[in-house]
């Protein structure tokens, strides 16, 4: 491994060896060990020798003499086993003043010949991609016809496929990717026009890393210009479509890949707090599906530029990946390795922040994916539409009637149904062309909607609880229904005895409805119906019974959190079968306000600090996210700061986007919008200790 310790120790560039796979290390020789000129190496095994190319490499670049890049063999010795130098050779040479080479790299063509790739600054500031060709085994170099001529300084890989070079590169300014290919049998002159790869660009050309598993293919993972993590494949003719990695937007975002058997282990440094908190993850890419991300450092540390072997044997039980380490980006650190396991081990759940937002509150997300939102700095009559994941938005419609929106849900058909408001009055609005156009169906008077799952279907029906607030006493509640998608609505039962209609679930297999309701111990309950909601029963009162959110299980059983903030009894995460036995699982640090369960498994609950209630330690001033593998065992994944005390902080999943990211809608939380508003897109994983 070579490291550029910038002085540490009195070193520059040296190799550092490991003989007990990768668990310890101790520094071997120099490479260029004068530390006023930071090289860095790009490596090469062929055989069981080393093939390396260094160059300079910094955060700012200035023409010199010295900005040379130089080639050297390291062969091994059987008799001593170890590696000796074979003198460099100069491969590029900068002869001015205002000229360097940078960003070497070094590959080996299926012929034997070995090519260096750098980028020179040109006197007028440019820069140029070159080029140069050794066919005796690196004892001369030939310079080629540049690949790309730059305005400004670029960056990007050369790697063989197999059967040919791709070199992907770019730029440090705002500019797609691109590429170019050389076939091994075409006239060593010969590169293929230049190419798109894509147009999102990769950040400084050079933040990313990739390994071919061969046959003309590449795997690679890079920041965009936006420093979004992606994934995106070669298949020897252009680059396969994007796939989300990590959206958390961060300079220090870095990738490193290994390829082991088949299987890609992408490793990569995800944000907590910039410039001095970031974890360090792993995910599998198998069989053309990334797996869950696993948590191997977390402790708050800065973490940099992971580096990881380009490739392992299929056996490999554990794959290790260096990085730097510090206590923030601005101080001076150290070398560091983790390793990533790949023997199985007991999962645990995590909570991956794949992308914030801080400018939207999000309302809904249809089962096209498409998602709505209202912009926190624009009136809440105007909505707004994602059709990107919830990346970026764009205005869709303005109510008619003026009339701002409150909640939303969407129908299976993609009919959208929306609690607005106007002129101090709550009315149900139908939306069935995607949002363009608006009608109110239902005047609700003082009543409206809780979340967006005071809506549910069932068996062609749609049916609506309402929920009040202007008064703490029992007053009747009334469940709607519609056999029309929500054009019109007929009471279908009033309930009494109530304060709050918190919500609704539905159990399609067994055509059960359940209803939840609050808010005191004597107003709660949890309520199921199997005939369309015409009569009720019963199956939990009390505290144990206040509910706002829930999902049906595959055995007909509900799981849910519980909406209790007051003693004597605690919130718990909770069962109920359709019998009434009822069972709790985990304690909870406070009310849930909701309950979700994935499309591909596993569940989450967000749980809310209000301001008042005699439940909560001194210290707790926080909103809160669960998560549990199976709905049995149950942990706490996140936890978000309140803005204002006297105001309720919430953490929300009630939807999913196709991609699998849930959307995690944030209320009155510290570092978000106005309000403390706005929503994280998030990924349950599964996760292991580090060994």
């Amino acid at each position: 491994m070579a490291i550029q310790q910038d002085g540490q120790q009195g070193h520059g560039l040296g190799l550092f060896r490991s003989e007990d796979e990768g668990q310890t290390w101790r520094y071997t020789v120099p490479i260029q060990d004068d530390p006023a000129h930071r090289d860095t190496a790009d490596l090469l095994p062929v055989g069981m020798d080393v093939a390396l190319v260094y160059s300079y490499e910094g955060p700012s670049l200035r023409g010199s003499p010295r900005h040379d890049v130089f080639f050297q063999w390291w062969r091994y010795e059987a008799s001593t086993r170890n590696w000796l130098p074979s003198p460099a050779v100069r491969v590029f040479d900068s002869a001015l003043d205002s000229t360097g080479y940078t960003r070497a790299e070094i590959a080996r063509d299926s012929q034997g010949r070995l090519w260096v790739q750098a980028f020179l600054l040109e006197p007028d500031g440019t820069h140029t991609a070159v080029t140069s060709v050794s066919e005796d085994e690196g004892l001369t170099f030939q310079p080629q016809p540049s690949l790309a001529q730059l305005p400004m300084r670029g960056g990007g890989r050369l790697l063989h496929l197999g059967d040919r070079l791709l070199f992907v590169y770019g730029h440090h300014g705002v500019s797609p990717a691109w590429f170019r290919v050389r076939l091994d049998s075409a006239p060593v002159d010969s590169w293929q026009p230049e190419q798109q790869a894509f147009p999102e660009g990769i950040y400084h050309g050079a933040a990313l890393s990739a390994v071919s598993p061969g046959e003309g293919q590449m795997h690679l993972v890079y920041k965009d210009v936006s420093e979004r993590l992606f994934y995106r494949a070669f298949d020897g003719q252009a680059f396969g479509p994007p796939t989300l990695l990590d959206g958390q937007s961060n300079w220090a975002l870095q990738p490193a890949v290994t390829l082991v058997g088949k299987e890609l282990v992408v490793f990569s440094n995800t944000v907590v707090a910039p410039n001095t908190d970031y974890t360090l993850t792993a995910r599998v890419l198998s069989e053309g599906r990334f797996g869950p991300v696993q948590m191997l450092e977390s402790t708050p540390r800065f973490r940099g530029y992971p580096a990881a072997p380009e490739r392992l044997p299929a056996s490999s039980a554990r794959v290790p990946c260096i990085y730097g380490e510090a206590p923030d980006a601005a101080t001076g650190g150290s070398a560091a390795i983790t390793f990533f396991t790949r023997q199985e081990s007991p999962p645990q759940p995590g909570l991956e922040v794949v992308h914030t937002n801080t400018s939207h509150r999000l309302l809904a997300v249809a089962p096209s994916g498409t998602a709505y939102a209202l912009r926190l700095d624009d009136a809440s009559s105007r909505l707004y539409a994602s059709t990107d994941g919830a990346l970026t938005w764009s205005f869709k419609a303005k109510h008619p009637l003026g009339g701002s929106f409150r909640v939303m849900s969407a129908l299976a058909d993609g009919t959208l149904l929306a609690n607005t408001s106007r002129d101090g009055l709550q009315f149900l609005s139908r939306s069935a062309d995607g949002g363009t156009s608006w009608s109110e169906v239902l005047s609700l008077g003082n009543y409206r909607m809780l979340t967006p799952h005071s809506i549910a279907e069932l068996d062609g029906t749609v049916y609506f609880l309402e929920y009040q607030s202007f008064t703490g006493q029992d007053t009747p509640i009334r469940l709607y229904a519609s056999e029309d998608g929500g054009l019109t609505w007929q009471v279908r039962q009033t309930f009494t005895g109530h304060r709050h209609g918190h919500g609704l679930t539905a159990d399609p297999v067994r055509h059960a409805l359940w209803a939840f309701f609050g808010d005191t111990t004597r107003q709660s309950g949890i309520y199921r119906s199997a005939d369309a909601g015409r009569s009720w029963v019963l199956l939990l009162g009390g505290q144990e019974g206040c509910v706002v959110d829930a999902v049906v299980l595959d055995d007909g059983r509900l799981l849910f959190g519980q909406d209790i903030s007051y003693l004597p009894q605690r919130p718990h995460m909770a069962q109920l079968s359709p019998d009434g036995t009822y069972a709790e699982l985990a304690q909870l640090s406070g009310p849930a306000y909701s309950t979700y369960a994935l499309k591909e498994g596993g569940f989450v609950a967000g749980i809310s600090r209000e301001p008042g209630g005699d439940i909560y330690p001194p210290s707790e001033v926080s909103a809160h996210v669960w998560g549990s593998l199976d709905g049995i065992d149950w942990q706490e994944l996140r936890s978000y700061t309140r803005l204002d005390p006297n105001e309720n902080v919430r953490a929300d999943v009630y939807f999913e986007l196709p991609s699998g990211l849930l959307v995690l809608q944030l209320e009155n939380a510290q570092g978000f919008g106005p309000g403390g508003k706005g929503y994280q897109l998030v990924r349950l994983s599964r996760t292991s200790a580090a060994p």
